[in-house]
């Protein structure tokens, strides 16, 4: 178990203890102790998938088989047979296959390369297997992908289902390629826009020089560097051990783990300190203050429900296009710039051109919907906070420890990942935690997406465009193609995805009303709830001891917040 991972049960645990001890003074904290223990099941659960991602050629398999330390992912798979797999620890040696509609089915590892043929029907594999190399990874599990000159709708769904999964992410260059192409340059921009980091290995570095090896890792570097991606960068080889370790090495899990947990754990601990600090006032104000305080809140909840119905009104309303058209203007901007490789690549196969198409509108969808949902997020919760905070007065504002901030936080880095996850069913956001796991800081888990966005790449382009493909082609020459492009596919696209995307942000902009309101209603109700326990106990006596353990606690938390998470430091 990782330093982190043990230093937030540990925290979790202090705080439960914590959250005891304000029983003694009579009070209870809504929500809790339920939550404390869904974050540390959480925390002791997580798994951080690192996908591999790379051609073919790159050499990930071999790359894998060499870090495992057995020849046990076939090596001579064709492209149309990749599956994603994921390689576990286990003593008990088995292999569990997730297929398209949601079932699951265990095999022994001998069958993998059979399972390999019934690649369409297949999601992705779940290795299990005794290898001491994987032991000393966990809780990192590496996924093989499938290469990028996998068949269309594998390589999409595998990107798809992971880009909202996967915790860090390796990408395997082949030394004999020389740099880093386009298409590769695109995964990593999706890769960071969702808040993820990655490095870069140069393998079968044992193929050339090793001053030509270094050559082509500095020249990545400063590819990485004009692209503005911060990623280390080594030169491997299946007959390297050390290259790989070192590899490895450059992925810091315990740097990963803090950042998925933080944002929430710093939410539940500000909501705790926020319903402390009403307690406390509860406590030296008299009974009749205390009621109007709860009258307050109760103004405050009815705000909350008519903002909520507001919000809903609105979404029913579709009043998104303006949104829409940000996301496809996006999308646009993508394929503008590929105008010259689409045409090139169209008077050479329509699989070609189809798979450039696909690449720039799943990577322009990415960055547009990136930037619609933490809009969306951000306008949502300051419009529920408004009306809420004009129903109470200042000392039960819940801007006060900066609680509305961290609900932000959680949203932004979660929501858009969470709902891309979902690509697939519901396997898809099992692993992915935070938001989709459990009814964590007041949100409860999402629903699937009905239209998953990126499931478009795979439906609708490949028709659209072999529709299309056929009078690019004859008989054309470059610039034709492009004009072809120009005023047939990139309209036909906008079209096709214009209905998609709508409806994919409706549905996105219920999520986000109902985790707001849903946060804002629990954190709203602890404070209700604990004033009117007060009230229930006035005459009950012992308020000096009940205050002393109160304060006590507040201390507590404030000093767990600042010893254990890292936003409480800043």
């Amino acid at each position: 178990m990782l330093d982190t991972q043990k230093a937030l049960l540990s925290y979790l645990s202090s705080l439960a203890q914590i959250i005891e001890k304000v029983r003694t003074a009579e009070l209870d904290i809504n929500g809790e102790p339920a939550q404390t223990q869904a974050f540390a099941q959480a925390v002791g659960e997580r798994e951080l998938l690192v996908p591999v991602v790379g051609a073919f050629s790159a050499g990930k398999s071999s790359l894998l088989n060499t870090i495992i330390g057995s020849s046990i992912l076939p090596m001579d798979i064709k492209p149309e047979t990749a599956i994603p797999t994921e390689l576990r620890h286990d003593t008990h040696e088995r292999l569990e296959a997730l297929f398209a509609n949601g079932r699951t089915e265990r095999f022994g590892i001998e069958q993998l390369p059979t399972l390999q043929a019934r690649a369409e029907e297949l999601q992705l594999l779940r290795l299990y297997i005794n290898r001491p190399a994987l032991k000393g990874l966990a809780p990192l599990v590496l996924v093989d992908m499938p290469g990028f000159n996998s068949p269309l709708d594998a390589h999409n769904k595998a990107i798809a289902h992971y880009i909202g999964e996967g915790a860090h992410y390796l990408f395997v260059v082949s030394v004999e390629e020389g740099s880093l192409h386009k298409q590769i340059l695109r995964n990593m921009d999706e890769v960071t826009l969702m808040g993820r980091n990655f490095s870069v290995c140069v393998n079968k570095a044992d193929l050339k020089p090793a001053a030509d090896v270094q050559e082509i890792c500095d020249y990545i570097g400063e590819q990485l560097e004009d692209e503005g991606f911060p990623a280390a960068v080594c030169a491997v080889s299946k007959n390297d051990i050390s290259s790989v370790n070192a590899m490895l090495g450059s992925i810091n899990p315990e740097e990963l783990f803090g950042s998925i947990f933080q944002p929430e754990l710093l939410q539940q601990n500000l909501a705790i300190e926020s319903t402390l600090g009403t307690a406390l006032d509860g406590l030296n104000s008299d009974k009749e203050s205390n009621e109007q305080k709860i009258a307050e809140i109760e103004d405050a909840l009815r705000a909350l429900e008519q903002e909520r119905e507001q919000q809903t009104q609105a979404n029913n309303a579709g009043n998104l296009e303006r949104v829409v058209d940000e996301v496809l203007r996006s999308v646009h901007t993508r394929l503008a710039g590929s105008v010259d490789d689409m045409a090139r690549a169209a008077l050479r196969s329509q699989d070609e051109m189809t798979r450039i198409v696909s690449d720039e509108v799943r990577s322009g969808l990415t960055v547009g919907l990136k930037r619609a949902t933490d809009s969306m997020s951000a306008h949502m919760v300051n419009d529920f906070s408004q009306h809420v905070s004009g129903a109470l007065r200042p000392e039960l504002h819940l801007t006060q420890n900066n609680w509305t901030d961290s609900l932000l936080q959680t949203l932004q880095s979660q929501l858009l990942p969470g709902l891309l996850a979902t690509i697939g069913g519901q396997a898809g956001g099992a692993a992915a935690g935070g938001l989709l796991t459990t009814a964590m800081s007041g949100m409860a888990a999402m629903r699937l997406i009905p239209n998953p966005i990126l499931q478009v790449v795979i439906t609708v382009l490949p028709g659209l465009l072999g529709a299309l493909f056929g009078r690019i082609s004859e008989g054309q020459k470059l610039e034709q193609a492009k004009d072809a492009i120009r005023s047939q596919v990139l309209p036909d696209v906008d079209r096709a995805l214009r209905p998609e995307v709508s409806a994919f942000l409706l549905s996105a902009q219920e999520e986000i009303v109902r985790a707001v309101s849903e946060a804002f209603d629990q954190q709203i109700k602890a404070q209700k709830d604990i004033l009117e326990k007060i009230n229930q106990q006035a005459e009950s006596g012992n308020l000096e001891a009940r205050m002393g353990v109160l304060k006590e606690a507040l201390a507590e938390v404030r000093a767990l917040a600042h010893a254990n998470l890292q936003a409480a430091k800043q």
